[in-house]
């Protein structure tokens, strides 16, 4: 009479890959209102902006009709700076949602930097909302 073989015992190893476990698990980065708040003010900023100088830039058109060839001077000036201020506009928003989403810091603070050009409907505001969210960008590094 023979026997079965004996069955092979489970392996005694870890998953590969998985380095072993000495301590406690890592601490989670803190969450706080800052990286939220600047992404908000990114954002708004970046939309008064982009509209300012998307409908300044349409106006110039208009602009160019009444003042003959001077007008198509500043039709042309109108036209880049709001080119321009629209391509600021996009990495601003997207800056503010990276701050909001709490990744990619550099691009949250790129866009902070870069809206400050902005000029908004009431004069500054689009800039300064821009510099209150760069200062709590770079007050909340270490939550990225």
């Amino acid at each position: 009479m023979s026997m079965p073989p004996p069955a092979t015992p489970p392996p005694a190893y870890g998953p590969p890959g998985a380095p072993p476990m000495y301590g406690p698990p890592p601490a989670a980065k803190p969450h706080t209102w800052k990286p939220m708040l600047a992404g908000i003010l990114l954002i708004i900023a970046a939309i008064d902006g982009m509209s300012f100088w998307g409908t300044l830039a349409f106006a110039g058109a208009a602009l160019s009709g009444m003042l003959g060839s001077l007008g198509g001077m500043f039709q042309t000036i109108f036209l880049i700076c709001g080119a321009i201020a629209i391509i600021f506009g996009i990495i601003a928003i997207l800056g503010g949602i990276m701050a909001i989403r709490r990744k990619m810091w550099g691009l949250a603070l790129v866009g902070s930097i870069l809206g400050l050009f902005f000029l908004g409907w009431a004069g500054f505001e689009a800039s300064l909302m821009s510099f209150i969210a760069l200062i709590l960008l770079a007050i909340s590094r270490s939550e990225f």
